[in-house]
Order: C-alpha cells, then structure tokens, then sequence
C-alpha cells in the first residue's frame, strides 16, 4: 500500500525544466511541456502536504551548510511530504510522514476503490490486444494458498521499476520493457567531529548540497546506531567503541546520476528477479568525483576522520589522502546503493525506444497502462518521488477525459 513511500524519507523535488524538455526530446512525448505539468505538481504538493520543517532543519544540516558555505557551494533544504502541525524539533519531527496509506488511498478508498491484500498477481490474461484481467494467487498468513482470476475493463500497472517490467514480461510484453533501468548510484560514508551533532529527534537531515546538481547531489542520513553500524568500517578500529560515540558520527552520501543500462528478467524457480547494471567509467568517475567533493566538505566543517568507500580501505583523516583513491575507485569493492530505480518501460510517441505511448498504454493493447517510475524515459536527476506522483496524476486525468 504505497511502496516506498511507507519508508522513505518522503523527500519532495521537481526536477529541472530542462531536465523534462530532454525527456520530451529524447522519446517524443507529446503534451509534456514544463507548463503542462506544473499543475500536477502543485496538485501533488497540495494533496500530500509537502512542507518545510518550521524553524530549521537541525544540526546535522547546519553542518552541511557549514562545510558547504566554507567551499562556496550552495544548498537548500528539501521539502517532505510531511505533516508537522503540532511537531517541533523539543517533541520531535519523526512522526508525520504524508504516505499513501494515510493521504491518497484513504482518499481512494472513499472514492470506492478495493485492496485485496496478501494477493499476488501472476500474469495479465489477454485476448488479444485487449487485457481480460490477471491470474492471481491469494495467500493469507496461516492459511492455504488458492488461486484467483481477476477480470477487468482497465489494467493499470504501477509495482515500480522492477516489478512492472517482471510482469509485462511474464505476460508476453517484451517489446523495449526491462532492457533500459536507470538508477542514482549512491555511496556513504560515515563522518567523526569533535562536537556532538547527531540528534535523531530531528529525523532525516533535509539539507542537500545542489551546487553540482543534476549530476551530483551531497547530503546526510538519519544516523541511529543501527544505522551506523551498517557504515562504520572496521578498518577504523574498535566499532563498538565508535558506536558508543555515536552522537559525534553521521553517515553522509554522495548520489550521482548514473549513466549504465540495466536489464531486468525473471528467475522463476526463486521467483525473484535478475537485475543486470553494471557501473560505467563515467559512473565511477562521478563517483569519484562524489567522493572527493564529500571528503573536501566533510573536512572544511571540521570532521576528524571519514570511513573509506572501499571495503576494507584505510579511512581518511586530510584531503590529501582522499585525492588518490578518489581518481581511482575501484569496481566491485564498493558498498554501492540506491533507493532511486526508473526507466524500464519508457513511454513516448518514437514507438522505437519505448515500451508505452506518452500516456502510458502498452503499445498493441487497448487498455493496458503503465503508471509508475518505470515510464521515465531518463533519470529525473533528483529524488523521483514528486515525479512520479505528477505524470501518474497526468496520465489518469487524460484516461479520464480531462
């Protein structure tokens, strides 16, 4: 019920006018100009109670902007889907995050909508180039499983980047779906000062640094021990010792907007899928670069010691001794993540590079439509979340008429 939205740090960007011109470019797209989409925006904005944080965003992102403003670079702070009416940063700011189960499908269930949960869909059934429904297997905890045919007038396909293209696939749609995934390759480090800053009451630091951006984006994470834990090397000594140092640690990120293709394809013994992407030589050297402009930063603010990005890497305690390896990061040594997937079914009016109209019908179908992350025709070059709830807003409005 809402996918990352339940999880995330419900972070709230629109991207560059230029960046949704090149998309429009890149596949054709018809009617999605800047102007065209702006009112989906502030209607994303509106219904999902997308804020600033009243009265500052917390000492970690003073930190940030500290080390920034040292650098002459820019930041700003990162809008949330968030409510923080009642919430100050003495009672706490970790409550009130605007998911969908508490904003747009209570709204949906008003309107009539059904869940059916602790069901999986298995394929779509078609006759055709119209969608019949799907086959479906209901497994509620404790009980047996049993199978179940769902049938319908309109299919709507929104499981995100990776499971939307397993199912079309399954279902005999291969025509440019699961062969183009795109992602934001991201990298942490975790960061000492000699000050205590790390205060979890302030949850995750909205504070981003944009001076390089779209290519690159520099912030900070929510910090529990847990979560340092995950982080802190043991190259750097005693972790549980760090640990208890916790409130002088955080872990901070650098995000680059990657620039391999991925393919994704089903393992049915598993059921689970295989994602293909290997980073490119441009990746590694954003990456890089990633590194080097994080350390530099990190120190300016007046960090101690950073964590190597390498596994099993000497940590860092001067810029210098960042500069080597940031020139050269190695493949497959690295704790490479990401939170941000799209572009695996690609929409578009150049039926040659895409896997869906503009508007997110299935090509050769009549009724079936993609409405998720997926339809990206390249990365948004910031967090998608904005995004991806202002084109499925657009495309359900053109189905309805409007």
């Amino acid at each position: 019920m809402g996918g990352g939205s339940e999880i995330n740090a419900a972070l709230y960007h629109r991207p560059l006018g230029a960046t949704l011109q090149e998309w429009q470019a890149r596949t054709a797209i018809e009617d999605f100009t800047p102007e065209q989409l702006w009112p989906h925006f502030e209607a994303v904005e509106r219904d999902c109670n997308v804020n600033l944080i009243p009265g500052g965003n917390g000492p970690a992102s003073d930190l940030l902007r500290r080390g920034a403003g040292s650098m002459g670079w820019s930041t700003r702070e990162i809008a949330r889907f968030w409510d923080y009416r009642g919430a100050t940063p003495e009672t706490g700011l970790l409550s009130g995050r605007q998911s969908m189960s508490v904003s747009l499908i209570p709204r949906a269930l008003r309107a009539g909508a059904r869940l059916l949960p602790d069901t999986r869909v298995l394929s779509l059934t078609r006759t055709g180039g119209r969608i019949t429904g799907a086959k479906a297997v209901y497994s509620p905890p404790g009980q047996r499983s049993e199978g179940v045919e769902l049938r319908a007038k309109h299919v709507f396909v929104c499981a995100g980047a990776v499971q939307t293209p397993r199912l079309l696939r399954r279902s005999g749609f291969t025509h440019n779906v699961g062969d183009t995934l795109q992602l934001h390759p991201m990298i942490r480090i975790t960061a000492r000062f000699p000050e205590s800053f790390n205060e979890l009451r302030w949850g995750v630091p909205t504070e981003q640094v944009d001076q390089f951006k779209p290519a690159l984006t520099l912030g900070c994470s929510y910090s529990s021990v847990p979560h340092l834990a995950l982080w802190i090397g043991a190259e750097l000594g005693d972790k549980r010792k760090r640990l208890a140092d916790w409130r002088r640690t955080a872990i901070f990120y650098f995000a680059a907007v990657g620039s391999g293709l991925g393919r994704i394809r089903d393992l049915p013994p598993v059921n689970e899928p295989f994602i293909h992407l290997p980073l490119t030589s441009a990746d590694l050297a954003r990456l890089g670069e990633g590194l080097q402009r994080l350390g530099e930063l990190l120190f300016a603010a007046g960090a101690e010691e950073l964590s190597s990005p390498i596994e099993g890497g000497p940590g860092f305690r001067s810029v210098r001794e960042l500069e080597a390896v940031s020139r050269a990061l190695p493949q497959g040594k690295m704790p490479v993540s990401t939170i941000h997937l799209f572009s695996s079914a690609p929409m578009g009016s150049d039926r040659a590079r895409t896997a869906t109209d503009s508007f997110g019908k299935v090509w050769d179908t009549e009724n079936l439509y993609v409405n998720d992350a997926s339809l990206f025709p390249e990365s948004p070059a910031v967090n998608p979340q904005g995004t991806v709830l202002a084109v499925a807003r657009r495309n359900a409005v053109r189905f309805l008429g409007g």
